[in-house]
C-alpha cells in the first residue's frame, strides 16, 4: 500500500483493470528452487488465490479448524460502527446497501503477503477499489483490508479481517460501535504481546530490535496517510489512549510451539481538537499480528532465517525447548486501527451534495449535485 495515492474519494470514470498481484519469489542458491521453496511457493500461491477470489464473496467466518482457539475464534471487522462478524453471524462483508440488481466489482490494488517463518500462518495488507456504477458512471470507494490466516493442512482458514475507510479521526455525537468480548489464551500471553505493542508502536523503551527488523512489518493508522512499513514503523504517529475490549490469541494446534499471535480489540482515541471539531474521544478497532522471533541474546538483534517453531519431535526434547524459550521473544509485525464510520458519515463524505439516501444507495442524477470530497 502506499500513502502517496491521491484523492481519496471520487465519481470517477471507470479505469482500465489492475493487474493480480504476483507471488514473492524465494531466494534460492541456485536457479533450481529445492523442495521447500516449490512448497512455499505454492503455499503462497494458494493463498494469494483464496484471498482475490474472496473479494467476490460475502462468506461469514469459519471456524472449522484446530488451529484456531475456540475461545477466541475468527472475527470479522467491517468499516462500519456495527459491522463485527464471528463464525455463522450473517456478515456484512462491504459498506453500503445499494439495490440487489447493481453489482459492485472490487479490485485489489496493491496485495502484500507475508508468510509465517515457519509457515502455520500467512498473513496480508492490501489497499481495495469498491465500485459501483450509478447515474452512467463509476462510484469509487477505496477501503484498506488487512487479515491474518492459519494454514490447516492443505488449506487457508481465515482467523481475522479488519477492513476499514481511512479518514480523518474525528470525534462524532453517535451510538458508540459493537463491543468486542473479551477473551483471552492466558494472561501472560497477553502481557508479552502487551509489551511488544510498547517497544513497537509507543517506544517505552526504545527497542533497536524493532529497527532492525525486516520482512515487511507495517502499520496502519485511521488516517489515509497513516501507513508505515519496517523500520518506519518506529516513526508511527497514532493517537494515544488505552485499550479497552481485546481478544488476543494463537494460531497453532499447540500453544507452547505456536509462533504466531493475534490481538483484535477496541481501543478509546484522546484525539485532538482541528478545525471544526473539538477534541474528544474515539473509539477505534485495532486488530495486531505478532510473530515470535529468533534472538542472538536478550539485548540483541533478531536473526533472520532462523526459526522459533517445533516440531512434534523437537516440542518433546527439554533442550531444545528451553533453548527457543531462551532466544525467542514476540515481534509485531502488523497492525491496523481505524474508527468505524457510519453508512450516512460515509456517504456523505463520498458523495456530498449527491446523496439522496444513504439506505438504499440513492444519488442525483441530474448532473447539478456535487460529490463529497
Amino acid at each position: 500500500m502506499t500513502a502517496r495515492r491521491a484523492a481519496v474519494v471520487a465519481l470517477a470514470a471507470l479505469a482500465a483493470g489492475c493487474p493480480s498481484a504476483r507471488p514473492r519469489p524465494v531466494a534460492s542458491g541456485s536457479d533450481k528452487p529445492t523442495g521447500d521453496e516449490t512448497r512455499l511457493n505454492r503455499e503462497y500461491e494458494e493463498l494469494q488465490d483464496d484471498i482475490l477470489t474472496s473479494y467476490e464473496r460475502d462468506d461469514a467466518p469459519d471456524l472449522g479448524s484446530g488451529m484456531i482457539d475456540p475461545r477466541i475464534g475468527a472475527l470479522r471487522i467491517g468499516a462500519g460502527p456495527d459491522d463485527v462478524y464471528g463464525p455463522g453471524d450473517q456478515a456484512r462483508r462491504w459498506p453500503l446497501e445499494v439495490d440487489r440488481l447493481i453489482r459492485p466489482e472490487v479490485r485489489s490494488k496493491h496485495l502484500e503477503i507475508q508468510l509465517a517463518q515457519d509457515q502455520t500462518a500467512g498473513w496480508m495488507a492490501d489497499e481495495l477499489s469498491w465500485r459501483i456504477v450509478l447515474c452512467g458512471r463509476t462510484a469509487v470507494v477505496p477501503l484498506r483490508i488487512t487479515a491474518l490466516y492459519a494454514l490447516d493442512g492443505d488449506r487457508w482458514v481465515e482467523v481475522f479481517e479488519h477492513m476499514s475507510f481511512g479518514w480523518t479521526p474525528t470525534p462524532i455525537d453517535a451510538a458508540l460501535p459493537r463491543a468486542i468480548r473479551t477473551e483471552v489464551a492466558s494472561g501472560d500471553l497477553r502481557d508479552a504481546l502487551s509489551g511488544a505493542l510498547s517497544r513497537s508502536l509507543f517506544h517505552v523503551p526504545h527497542d533497536p530490535a524493532v529497527a532492525a527488523q525486516t520482512g515487511g512489518a507495517l502499520v496502519l493508522g485511521p488516517d489515509i496517510a497513516d501507513e508505515w512499513h519496517g523500520a518506519h514503523v518506529l516513526e508511527a504517529k497514532l493517537p494515544a489512549g488505552t485499550l479497552e475490549d481485546r481478544r488476543v490469541g494463537l494460531v497453532g494446534r499447540h500453544p507452547d510451539t505456536a509462533t504466531v499471535a493475534y490481538w483484535i480489540g477496541n481501543y478509546i482515541a484522546n484525539i485532538p481538537a482541528r478545525a471544526g471539531f473539538a477534541a474528544g474521544k474515539v473509539r477505534m478497532r485495532v486488530t495486531h499480528v505478532f510473530e515470535k522471533r529468533w534472538f542472538a541474546a536478550r539485548d540483541g538483534l533478531p536473526i533472520e532465517g532462523k526459526s522459533c517453531g517445533l516440531d512434534d519431535n523437537q516440542a518433546r526434547d527439554p533442550a531444545r525447548r528451553t533453548e527457543v524459550d531462551e532466544h525467542c521473544r514476540w515481534m509485531l509485525v502488523q497492525s491496523h486501527m481505524s474508527q468505524p464510520i457510519s453508512d450516512d458519515e460515509l456517504t456523505r463524505l463520498v458523495f456530498g451534495t449527491a446523496l439522496i439516501s444513504a439506505r438504499p444507495l440513492k444519488l442525483d442524477c441530474t448532473g447539478t449535485a456535487q460529490p463529497g470530497r
